[in-house]
């Protein structure tokens, strides 16, 4: 009877051996589930940003011209008052435009506003277009992505840890991509008002 409990006592100790082997052979080979998926959808919307800023930027050339325009009938970020309902000194930041080298002199009020319309055009239909551009993404991918990780994450998680309570810490929801998040993220020009 002794060595029965010893073969028993074996076979458990066997069994449990055999089954950490097969989990650390599996550990060797592949990520977890949880971790791909996380790691799928991180990538996914770093790829869907990295691609709006790109074409934002390529959008803005015309406003960067015009921006470049300006500079060169103004003598500074103040000479706007005779043109300009405001200042417009935020545009070069939010087009990425180059500094301004600004002119040694002011040109006419008449040229002057010539430039001025053709700025406020050039920011009109950039908006516009960048509206429009961001109405058309088709965000459902990324969006079944997002349900997905929503809803399985946590279990397979659980799954890999053994622990629910292991598994949530550290998690949050992801919210799901509207275009209204990504005009925040990614957002159109202030229009300047003309005097």
């Amino acid at each position: 009877m002794a060595d029965d409990v010893a073969e028993g006592g074996e076979s458990a100790s066997l069994g449990q051996r055999t089954e950490a082997e097969i989990r650390e052979l599996m550990g060797m080979f592949d990520t977890p589930s949880f971790a791909r998926r996380g790691h799928s959808m991180e990538y996914s919307l770093a790829r869907l940003h990295d691609r709006c800023r790109s074409q934002r930027s390529s959008m803005l050339d015309m406003v960067r011209m015009r921006l470049k325009q300006w500079t060169q009938v103004s003598t500074g970020p103040d000479d706007w008052r005779d043109v300009f309902a405001g200042p417009i000194s935020e545009l070069w930041t939010l087009s990425q435009a180059d500094a301004p080298s600004w002119s040694q002199s002011s040109q006419s009020t008449r040229r002057r506003r010539a430039v001025a319309r053709d700025l406020v055009a050039s920011v009109t239909r950039f908006n516009d277009r960048w509206l429009s551009h961001l109405n058309q993404l088709n965000l459902e991918p990324i969006n079944v992505m997002i349900r997905e990780y929503n809803q399985f994450y946590l279990l397979e998680k659980e799954c890999v840890l053994g622990s629910t309570r292991l598994a949530s810490r550290f998690f949050r929801p992801e919210v799901e991509v509207t275009v209204e998040f990504l005009i925040q993220s990614h957002p159109p020009l202030p229009v300047p008002q003309l005097a």
